[in-house]
C-alpha cells in the first residue's frame, strides 16, 4: 500500500497531469488507454502520497512540492511586500431537478450516465476544477502576503481589502481575544443556536438551520473570515435541525434533519453561494436525522442517523450526474450524531450514539472496494461533537463525553493514531454538544451549540499550525 510522502510514480504523474487539466476518470482512462478501475487506483494512491482528499488539493499540493508544473503558473510563494490577490468566486453547477430515487440492494457507486443532464458534466467538471485551482492559487498568494504566521490577524497596509457590500471599514475589524496559545474568541453569531449544519466555501463559513430560542429555523448565517462580519443568506427551503451537509462543485448540499415537530425528513436541498439561492435535490430514500455527510470524488455519501424510530446503520451515495441515491453496504454499527471526514480517498465515521450509549468506535469506508473496516477508536466516546479535516488529519471537538475531558482529539492518518489538544473554554464544563465546526485555511471555527445547558452564540477559532507554513484546504466540492 502507498504511504504519505512516497514518490509519485511515472504513471501516477501521467494521471496527475490529467487531473490538473480537469479530466474525469473516464476521460483519463481513454487518454492513457487504461481501465476506469485502474484510474481510480492511481487517483487513490496519489491522494495518499500527497496527503490530500480532493483533486483540487492534489493539484495544488503537487505544484507546491514541485511534483507538477503547469505552463504559465508560478507556484513559488511571493514576498511579504507584494500586494495580495483576491480569491475568485466559485461557480456552481446548475443541475435540473429530479424526483427519482434508486431503491436497490447495496452496490458499488456506478459511473455517471451518458445521457440527459449528465452530458455536460465533463465540461462542467473541467471548468470548475480550473476555476477552483486558480482560486486556490490566489488563496495561497493572498495568505502569504496578507496574513502573518500567527494566523492572519494583521493586513499589510498596502494590500487593498476586499469590499463586500456589508463589510465594515478596516479600522472597525473585530478584535479577537487570545485564549491560550492556539485559540482565540472571535465575533459571536447574531443569535444563539445549536444543531445547525456547517460548511465552508472559499473564505466564508456557512451555518445553516438548527434550533434557536424560537425553535427549528431555516436561517443561513454567513461569516466572512477576512472581514470578520456576519450576514444572512437566502433562507433554506425547509427548516431543519440535525441535518448533514458537505460541498459538491461549489454548492452546499444539506440532507435530512428533523422539522419543528421533531419528525425526520427526506428533504435534500442545495445552496449556491454564488447565486445566494436554494434548489431542491432528489429526496433521501428514507427519513433521516443526525447522519454524517461526506463529499468525495464528486459524490455525496450519507451514513447513519435515525428515522424517529430506530438508529440507522444505513449508507447511501448520491451521484449528481444521475441525480439518484444508491444504497451501499451498511455500517458495522448503527449510530447517530456521529462525525466524519475524508482522508486519502477513504471515508471515516467516528463516535456518535447507538441509542443507549456514546461511542468511541471508528469505521472506515473504501468507496472503490465498497467495503467497511475498523479504524482506531477515539480516545473518549463522543456524541453530538463537531469535526473538521485539515492536512490529512481529522480534528474532533466538543460533544457529550463519557468522562470529563477538556480536550479535543486529532487523528493522524499517516500514523494511524489519535492525540489530544487543549480546549481551554471547557475547563469548567467538558460537555459542548451540537456545536458547528468547519475549517478555513489553517483555522478551525467552532461555534454555537449548548454550553452549561444554554444555547450559545459564541465562536472560537483554533489554529493548530500557528508557527507552520500552510496550504489552503480545498472547498470546491469533494474532488470536483
Amino acid at each position: 500500500m502507498p504511504e504519505l510522502g512516497e514518490p509519485i510514480s511515472e504513471r501516477e504523474l501521467d494521471v496527475l497531469n490529467c487531473l490538473a487539466e480537469g479530466a474525469s476518470n473516464r476521460e483519463i482512462a481513454d487518454r492513457l488507454s487504461i481501465s476506469h478501475h485502474t484510474v481510480k487506483v492511481h487517483v487513490r494512491n496519489i491522494f495518499t502520497k500527497l496527503g490530500v482528499s480532493s483533486r483540487t488539493e492534489a493539484t495544488t499540493v503537487a505544484l507546491q512540492k514541485g511534483v507538477l508544473a503547469i505552463p504559465g503558473i508560478d507556484a513559488e510563494p511571493i514576498q511579504e511586500e507584494e500586494v495580495a490577490l483576491e480569491p475568485m468566486a466559485m461557480m456552481p453547477v446548475a443541475a435540473p431537478m429530479a424526483n427519482s430515487v434508486a431503491h436497490a440492494e447495496p452496490v458499488q457507486p456506478t459511473a455517471p450516465s451518458s445521457n440527459g443532464g449528465a452530458q455536460s458534466r465533463p465540461a462542467n467538471r473541467r471548468l470548475l476544477l480550473m476555476v477552483g485551482f486558480v482560486s486556490l492559487l490566489a488563496l495561497v498568494l493572498a495568505s502569504l502576503a496578507a496574513r502573518n504566521l500567527l494566523g492572519g490577524d494583521q493586513t499589510p497596509p498596502d494590500s487593498p481589502p476586499t469590499e463586500p457590500s456589508d463589510a465594515a471599514p478596516a479600522s472597525e475589524l473585530f478584535q479577537e481575544t487570545s485564549i491560550g496559545d492556539s485559540w482565540v474568541a472571535s465575533r459571536a453569531m447574531p443569535q444563539a443556536r445549536s444543531r445547525m449544519t456547517m460548511a465552508t466555501v472559499g473564505l466564508s463559513v456557512y451555518a445553516i438551520g438548527g434550533e434557536n430560542a424560537a425553535g427549528v429555523d431555516n436561517t443561513v448565517l454567513i461569516y466572512d473570515t477576512q472581514q470578520r462580519q456576519w450576514r444572512e443568506g437566502a433562507p433554506k427551503l425547509t427548516a431543519v435541525a440535525n441535518a448533514a451537509s458537505d460541498v459538491l462543485a461549489g454548492e452546499i448540499y444539506v440532507a435530512g434533519g428533523y422539522d419543528d415537530n421533531g419528525r425526520a425528513t427526506t428533504a435534500v436541498e442545495a445552496y449556491s453561494p454564488l447565486n445566494n439561492a436554494w434548489r431542491p435535490v432528489t429526496a433521501l430514500p428514507r427519513p433521516t436525522s443526525g447522519a454524517v455527510a461526506i463529499a468525495s470524488d464528486g459524490l455525496l455519501y450519507l451514513f447513519g442517523g435515525e428515522d424517529g424510530e430506530e438508529i440507522l446503520a444505513d449508507a447511501y451515495v448520491y451521484d449528481p450526474g444521475t441525480q439518484q441515491w444508491q444504497a451501499l453496504p451498511p455500517m458495522n454499527e448503527a449510530r447517530t450524531l456521529a462525525v466524519g471526514g475524508a482522508l486519502g480517498g477513504k471515508l471515516y465515521v467516528l463516535g456518535g450514539s447507538n441509542g443507549s450509549q456514546a461511542l468511541a468506535s471508528c469505521e472506515l469506508f473504501d468507496p472503490l472496494a465498497a467495503e467497511w473496516s475498523d479504524c482506531p477508536s477515539l480516545i473518549h466516546p463522543r456524541v453530538a461533537a463537531g469535526a473538521a479535516v485539515f492536512l490529512n488529519k481529522i480534528y474532533v471537538l466538543g460533544g457529550v463525553l463519557s468522562g470529563a475531558s477538556d480536550s479535543g482529539e486529532v487523528y493522524d492518518a499517516a500514523e494511524e493514531s489519535w492525540s489530544e489538544f487543549n480546549i481551554p473554554m471547557l475547563a469548567e464544563d467538558a460537555d459542548w454538544p451540537h456545536l458547528g465546526v468547519s475549517s478555513v485555511e489553517s483555522h478551525i471555527y467552532a461555534l454555537g451549540g449548548e454550553r452549561m445547558g444554554q444555547l450559545s452564540d459564541e465562536m472560537y477559532v483554533y489554529r493548530p499550525l500557528v508557527f507552520e507554513y500552510f496550504i489552503p484546504a480545498a472547498s470546491a466540492g469533494g474532488g470536483e
